[in-house]
């Protein structure tokens, strides 16, 4: 996995294009690549985050505001090195059976056990992200302790078997900032230490633009006025009590959706 280092190392110089490296990686002719805007603040987070995954294949837990890019740098580096990318959205009604699987009857009407989403990517080696993870069960963030662990088991109770995790498999979390969205836990440090943690700040202005730029194919004066645009919304939201209670904001995804319908 050492040229997904070098990749990034190089690109992070901004020397050479990125499509020459990407004969060196078996997942580099998948189109999410290719469509990968890559900023200045993005290639450093991609930067920091191969290292984190290749020196030692240790569970990183990725924290930023909402539509920061969190998800997306694990999604293209997973592309990027041929690896299947898994995502478990978490939020307070998260059931651990979405992690672990449950019994449910075949066509003949014998029951049989069907693996969760966590369960096949420690089998088969995939990388796993599970967002919003300050959102999940403590029976789910319980589950995951022994796979945090050095020896990277996970216990399945209905199997009563304990699975060693692929020599591929990666979990990767993401959170945003607790303090500033609601409904959001505060996790334990104990169960923070098991991760690297790496803050991802949310996405300047002037990048936001080339990004809308790049995916819309709009002129540069119309994607600087579109995120001019929500970043006012984002201030009025910010200062007004009306939405005092409420996790609302105006995201760079949403923009996205709008340009691209023409709103």
């Amino acid at each position: 996995m050492k040229p997904l280092i070098e990749l990034v190392s190089k690109e992070s110089s901004r020397a050479q294009p990125l499509q020459r490296y990407l004969g060196e990686l078996k997942g580099s002719s998948d189109e999410s690549v290719k469509k990968y805007v890559k900023t200045k603040s993005v290639i450093e987070h991609l930067h920091h985050l191969a290292h984190a995954i290749f020196v030692k294949r240790y569970p990183v837990l990725l924290q930023g505001p909402t539509s920061s890019g969190k998800t997306s740098l694990v999604k293209y580096l997973a592309a990027l090195s041929g690896n299947k990318f898994v995502r478990i959205n978490n939020h307070e009604q998260t059931d651990i059976q979405e992690y672990l699987g449950s019994y449910m009857t075949d066509s003949s009407g014998k029951l049989v056990f069907h693996e969760g989403a966590l369960v096949k990517a420690v089998r088969d080696g995939h990388w796993i992200v599970l967002d919003e993870l300050n959102l999940a069960p403590s029976d789910v963030l319980e589950a995951l302790n022994r796979l945090l662990d050095d020896n990277r088991e996970l216990f399945v109770p209905e199997l009563g078997e304990t699975i060693s995790a692929h020599p591929n498999f990666m979990l990767f979390a993401t959170q945003n900032p607790p303090a500033s969205y609601g409904g959001r836990k505060i996790l334990s440090r104990a169960f923070r230490n098991r991760f690297v943690e790496i803050h991802v700040d949310e996405i300047p202005e002037d990048e936001l633009s080339e990004i809308l730029f790049e995916k819309c194919e709009i002129a540069k004066s119309h994607a600087t006025k579109i995120v001019e645009v929500m970043k006012d919304l984002q201030r009025n939201r910010q200062s007004s009590k009306a939405f005092a209670n409420f996790d609302v904001a105006v995201s760079y995804h949403e923009l996205l959706v709008l340009d691209l319908l023409h709103f």
